[in-house]
């Protein structure tokens, strides 16, 4: 792995955001094309994925993985913006002093859409949803197919309802926060949410910010290899490796499949390829 392309793992704090670990992490590193694999709201914490360099054209890879989350719903008080951020625009008394808890997480997995949040990034003619909605204009914002995959109430002290779950790509928790306050007679907000995992990988596994130099980040690279555990490993020769370099495919045994690593002799990343027919056809080029 050359020092100017890898994948970071990192533990993001409740306060920033996003787009201020990518800028700081570009300080440390000195490397500008710096992307993420999915936004977090700044008052929630958790598992990002950073990618450096190159690596970038890797993203879609993870992208659409599944996401786990643990948060923290307060019932009887709706936000503007479906979190503590934004000033309160409801209120309910009628807040219930026992759960059912299987009955609602029955509930929650059946859900097949969500609604988009009028805080959100979500662009409508160019522009970001939250643009209109801090100016008072409301723009009509479709609801967002999901897929639940998993609904747990961790714990209900009155106001507070805790949960975990596993949701797909794009997934709104302030707008589940809501939907479940709803399920439950009453509104809510989300006071707290943590990124726990983003498909395989785990927060545990994630670096914190502030350990990270920049005399030290190559170190806390991610294996590739665990990063992609579903795709196959190649390791060509560097004849080979400039035709697929150059776009053109190459005879190669094996069955077919849509993912495969394509290294050098020397174990560093060349690009993705796929396998079709007996032909290894380029898919992504690292080089270029």
């Amino acid at each position: 792995m050359s020092e100017n392309q890898g994948f970071l793992l990192i533990d993001k704090a409740s306060g920033s955001s996003s787009f201020a670990l990518v800028k700081q992490l570009r300080a440390l590193t000195g490397i500008s094309k710096i992307g993420h694999t999915g936004t977090l709201d700044p008052f929630a914490s958790g598992l990002l994925i950073f990618a450096l360099g190159s690596y970038t054209r890797l993203c879609q890879f993870l992208e659409l993985q599944d996401k786990e989350y643990e948060a923290v719903l307060k019932l009887g008080e709706q936000t503007e913006t479906g979190d503590l951020e934004g000033k309160v625009i409801a209120v309910s008394e009628n807040i219930p002093n026992q759960l059912d808890k299987e009955a609602l997480r029955e509930q929650i997995l059946q859900i097949k859409s969500l609604a988009t949040p009028a805080y959100s990034a979500v662009k409508i003619k160019g522009k970001p949803a939250y643009s209109y909605a801090r100016k008072g204009i409301k723009v009509e914002l479709e609801d967002r197919p999901v897929h639940i995959s998993k609904f747990e109430v961790t714990d209900y002290s009155p106001p507070y309802l805790s949960f975990c779950c596993k949701v797909s790509k794009g997934t709104y928790i302030r707008s589940l926060g809501e939907l479940i306050a709803q399920r439950l007679e009453t509104v809510g907000h989300c006071v707290n949410l943590r990124r726990t995992a983003i498909g395989h990988l785990s927060v545990n596994q994630a670096s914190k910010i502030e350990d990270i130099t920049k005399e030290n980040f190559t170190s806390h690279f991610f294996p590739i290899e665990e990063l992609f555990p579903d795709f196959e490993k190649l390791y060509l020769p560097e004849k080979e490796l400039i035709h697929l370099s150059n776009g053109n495919p190459i005879p190669n045994t094996g069955k077919d499949y849509e993912k495969i690593l394509i290294f050098d002799s020397k174990g560093s990343l060349q690009g993705v390829a796929k396998r079709k027919d007996g032909i290894l056809i380029p898919y992504i080029n690292l080089k270029s």
